[in-house]
C-alpha cells in the first residue's frame, strides 16, 4: 500500500489540472445528475482525491445538508481541504477499511475514481454500507469504463493491477455487503453503479 499511496502523495499538487482539463469536467458534469444527491442530504466522499467532487456536492446538499470526505494520500486531502467551507463540509486522512465515522451517518456515500484502489475490496464495500442510513444509496462511479480504466492503469506500475471487478463479481460483492444492486452501466466514458442498502 505505501507504494500506491506514495503514487497519489507525489501528484497531488497537479492531480486536478493533469486528471480533470476543461473537456473532463463537462463529462463529470453531465454525469453528476445521476447521483441523485438531494438538497439537505449529508453524504461521503470517498477517495475524494483533490476534491474533485466538494464544490458540486456542496451546491447539491446546500445549506442544510453536509458533506464529509476523505483521502487516504495526505497531500490529497490538503488540496481537498482548499475546497472546504466549515462547518458544512470538512476533509479528513482516513482508510476506507476503517472508517472514522458512526454507523448509518449517511444518506449517500459516492465512490468517484477511487474503488479499484482499496486493497480490501469486500472491507471497503463493507465500511462503505456501514456509514449508510438504512435506505441510503452507495454510488461508485468512473468517467471510464471496465475495460478502459484497465488499460489506462496498466501504464503506471504502481496502480497496474488496480482493476474494477466484473459484473458477476461486482454484483457478488454489493450483496455480501448487506446493500441491493440497483443499477449498474458500463459503458464506453462510463461506470455508473447505485446501490441501496437493505433496511
Amino acid at each position: 500500500m505505501a507504494g500506491k499511496v506514495d503514487f497519489f502523495e507525489v501528484r497531488a499538487p497537479s492531480w486536478e489540472k493533469t486528471c480533470y482539463p476543461p473537456d473532463v469536467r463537462e463529462r463529470l458534469e453531465a454525469l453528476l445528475p445521476a447521483f441523485e444527491v438531494s438538497h439537505g442530504e449529508t453524504v461521503l466522499d470517498v477517495g475524494t482525491g483533490p476534491g474533485i467532487l466538494i464544490p458540486y456536492l456542496r451546491r447539491l446538499v446546500g445549506s442544510e445538508g453536509l458533506v464529509l470526505a476523505f483521502d487516504l494520500a495526505w497531500a490529497m486531502t490538503v488540496e481537498a481541504s482548499k475546497k472546504c467551507v466549515p462547518p458544512r463540509t470538512a476533509v479528513v486522512r482516513a482508510d476506507v477499511h476503517a472508517l472514522p465515522c458512526r454507523s448509518g451517518a449517511f444518506d449517500r456515500v459516492i465512490c468517484f475514481a477511487a474503488f479499484p484502489h482499496f486493497d480490501d475490496p469486500p472491507k471497503a464495500l463493507a465500511e462503505m454500507a456501514r456509514a449508510l442510513k438504512p435506505t441510503g444509496w452507495l454510488v461508485i462511479a468512473h468517467l471510464l469504463s471496465r475495460d478502459e480504466l484497465a488499460r489506462h492503469h496498466a501504464g503506471h506500475e504502481d496502480v497496474r493491477r488496480d482493476v474494477l471487478p466484473g459484473d458477476a463479481a461486482m454484483a457478488r460483492l454489493i450483496a455480501e455487503a448487506g446493500l441491493r444492486l440497483a443499477y449498474l452501466e458500463d459503458a464506453p466514458g462510463r461506470y455508473l453503479l447505485k446501490a441501496l442498502k437493505n433496511p
